[in-house]
């Protein structure tokens, strides 16, 4: 087993075949509402942006929550870290495969199909008609691809992203399924040290977030958190002042879990 994640086209059958690799494998199944509650858990600030859309669908919602708060590409990400800090499980959507795209021991499965395919299967199962149904898809697959871009500025259509892109066209989603775990179960379990990675890289991308809602960064050079294992944690990027500086480094260390800084931040004024 391992963790999967997977990238859907709407009408290619993503949704049924990661419920299938779920109960196939006996592992748990990280959505958009799960990820919508995990968000609403992390600071006021954020449960508050939550509270505020959560009528919303949830491409609108998280949207909205990403284009109001850029410092939330890092929370995001930080939820990504602790979710696969727990182990096992399929991670369906929300740009998983991005935050997690240089790690062997992900899996990451893009599902696709022909358009013509696609509509006729939203018709069908929305009860609309095709031409609804092309409106429909062509609005969905703009609004997802913006969505990614503006967040991760990455093209879901860029192969290398992916170690398996499958087509639904004319493979049924329990035979799509099976060969997702066949290549799943060969990564084998994730394990302790792995878990304990993931862990620290979902503290560092939390401090992240934190230092980028509460003081102002150079955006050509922005704030990167990373961990150096044991809570401990590297600083790296530009600000504006050495006030700045040192702000970000006292929020950094007063982060929970976090145990020491190194904080290499530059002052410069370039960018502001």
């Amino acid at each position: 087993m391992a963790i999967v994640t997977i990238s859907r086209q709407v009408g290619s059958m993503g949704d049924e075949i990661a419920d299938q690799v779920c109960r196939d494998l006996g592992i748990r199944l990280v959505g958009g509402d799960h990820f919508q509650a995990k968000a609403q858990e992390c600071d006021d600030d954020f449960a508050k942006e939550c509270r505020a859309f959560e009528t919303e669908e949830p491409a609108g919602f998280f949207e909205r929550i990403f284009m109001r708060h850029p410092a939330n590409t890092s929370l995001f990400a930080s939820l990504v870290y602790s979710e696969a800090a727990q182990g096992d499980a399929v991670v369906l959507g929300r740009g998983s495969q991005i935050v997690l795209a240089e790690d062997p021991a992900v899996l990451k499965v893009r599902i696709v199909s022909p358009r013509h395919v696609r509509v006729e299967r939203l018709a069908q199962r929305k009860g609309i008609s095709s031409d609804d149904a092309a409106t429909y898809l062509n609005r969905h697959d703009r609004h997802r691809r913006a969505l990614i871009e503006s967040i991760f500025h990455k093209d879901l259509s860029d192969w290398s992203l992916y170690d398996m892109v499958l087509n639904t066209k004319d493979l049924s989603a329990d035979l799509v399924a099976k060969l997702i775990c066949l290549a799943a179960e060969t990564e084998g379990p994730i394990s302790q040290e792995q878990k304990a990675s993931y862990a620290d890289r979902a503290l560092a991308k939390a401090v992240e977030a934190a230092i980028k809602k509460k003081v102002v960064t150079v955006p050509v050079r922005e704030v990167e958190v990373t961990s150096q294992g044991n809570g401990r944690l590297s600083l790296d990027g530009a600000v504006q002042d050495d006030d700045s500086r040192k702000h970000a480094g006292d929020i950094a260390l007063a982060h929970p879990g976090v145990t020491a800084v190194d904080n290499q931040l530059r002052v410069t004024k370039l960018g502001i």
